[in-house]
């Protein structure tokens, strides 16, 4: 277990070779002589290195070399000394030091931004909480059959979407090598690995088949692949999971689609997941208002690449947050913060099928020093399947549905023509406010989720005799 009183910071940065080799030894003194180095402390005794995250193989079926996956490294940091000895390690990770890429930020707990045990609408009266099916979802955000056919979706580009999450079954991963990214069990030692195709909870199945059916809600089936990247813990194991993993993950993930074959395939990297408790301590870089954390510079990276980002909102709201949710980070300017908030990802609340909004959403504004426009959008969540035994809760399951979305867009206007802020430039813009006015709402964001009115405005601005130089990123067109 960790102990809930060390200051624990995420690191990263661009490997060196010396750097590298160490690293992939587990060579703890070696990789601590390195960094102390390069940060010229002056002292050996600052900081521990507690956690390896980087240290997985390539994923099966990519051609990819260890050192190429390796290209940045993420370092699970305990500091000794509290607050003063947490400043004096974080003012050292500098451009000087490092290059532009290094980051410092708070190593905090993650968890599904779901409930595994009950999520409830408020007011809860109803008996299960639950209004519709997913093709009711479906009809509410327009991803009827009939409307994307009409816009000539799906279009002919292979589109990848990569679920950041607690896992995905097999059934639902490729049939070649190719399945996605393994991740360790325990970064702090050698062993374990937690391979794709072997979930820890349903969560990551609900996420990913809401995804699917929007994917594939027009015929014929768009060319879609679903990828597995088994990083978030299961929100009850006794193993915390902390940032330090998911940043590796997300830096992985970077370098396979920045050095392989792939590249000019679509990517949507959907993050159902959040912080419930940003709380640091004295000293301790922050989380939930650093733009420049770990997790923030490998979404950036991701994001140049031409990677659509979706999260969900989070499960903050004020009227029926999860118990977990800390009441310094719960409900409007509080609720949406972190990687959630970030200006580069698509955040999705929730409403139910009835256009309500759901009470245990996160709110905006984002919080101070992030994005303040959050949530983005909303989608539906609140409602049963046919094709999986639970339910559809939570902004997990509207997040899902968002990232189908945007796959089934990406088909016919990949981000060769169309970058990613001005695609998701296009979903605010068309989304339907459900009351009120029409701009931003700091419950529901720009609106409900419109598929069917974004397709038809790309239509009109990017038609297919475009000229591809004429698309520049956001607010170019």
């Amino acid at each position: 277990m960790s102990d809930p009183n060390e200051v624990r910071l995420v690191l990263s940065v661009r490997a060196w070779n010396e750097l590298r080799q160490a690293y992939k030894r587990w060579d703890s003194e070696e990789v601590h002589r390195q960094l102390n180095a390069r940060m010229r402390l002056g002292r050996d005794d600052l900081f521990s290195v507690v956690a390896y995250p980087s240290n997985i193989p390539p994923p099966a079926g990519v051609d990819i070399s260890r050192d190429e996956l390796l290209e940045f490294l993420v370092f699970g940091i305990v500091i000794h000394g509290g607050q003063e000895a947490a400043e004096v390690f974080a003012n050292s990770v500098t451009r000087e030091n490092f290059g532009p890429d290094a980051a410092v930020g708070a190593d905090l707990v993650v968890n599904p931004a779901h409930d595994p045990f009950s999520t409830h609408w408020c007011p809860n009266e109803a008996g299960d909480g639950l209004m519709g099916d997913r093709a009711a979802a479906l009809r509410t955000i327009r991803a009827n059959p009939s409307l994307l056919t009409a816009a000539g979706l799906p279009g002919p580009e292979q589109v990848n979407i990569v679920f950041v999450d607690t896992g995905l079954p097999l059934r639902l991963l490729p049939a070649g090598s190719f399945k996605g990214w393994p991740v360790l069990e325990d970064s702090a030692h050698s062993g374990a690995v937690r391979l794709p195709g072997n979930p820890l909870t349903s969560h990551g199945e609900m996420v990913a088949r809401n995804a699917r059916a929007v994917a594939l809600a027009a015929a014929p089936p768009a060319k879609l692949k679903l990828l597995d990247c088994p990083a978030i813990p299961d929100g009850i194991t006794r193993f915390p999971v902390f940032l330090s993993s998911v940043a590796a993950a997300l830096f992985s993930i970077f370098s396979t689609i920045a050095t392989g074959a792939r590249k000019a395939e679509g990517w949507v990297i959907c993050n159902a997941w959040a912080v419930f408790d940003p709380t640091v301590k004295p000293g301790q870089a922050s989380y939930a208002n650093n733009p420049d954390h770990p997790i923030a510079i490998a979404l950036r990276l991701l994001n140049d690449t031409g990677a659509d980002l979706v999260f969900a909102a989070g499960n903050c709201g004020q009227f029926c947050p999860n118990p977990r949710c800390s009441s310094d980070f719960t409900g409007p300017s509080r609720g949406i913060n972190g990687a959630n908030a970030l200006r580069e990802v698509l955040t999705v609340g929730a409403v139910r099928n009835d256009r309500v909004w759901l009470g245990y959403s996160g709110q905006g504004p984002g919080i101070a020093g992030m994005a303040n426009n959050k949530p983005d959008i909303c989608a539906p969540s609140q409602f049963a399947s046919d094709d999986y035994p639970g339910s559809n809760t939570g902004t997990s399951a509207a997040c899902g549905l968002a990232a189908g979305a945007v796959a089934l867009l990406r088909t016919k206007w990949p981000s060769g023509r169309l970058m990613p802020d001005t695609l998701a430039d296009a979903i605010r813009r068309n989304a339907d406010q459900p009351y009120g006015p029409a701009d931003w709402q700091d419950r529901t964001g720009h609106g409900i989720l419109d598929l069917a009115a974004t397709a038809a405005d790309l239509n009109q601005r990017f038609p297919p005799a475009a000229r591809r130089s004429a698309v520049r990123r956001s607010g170019a067109h």
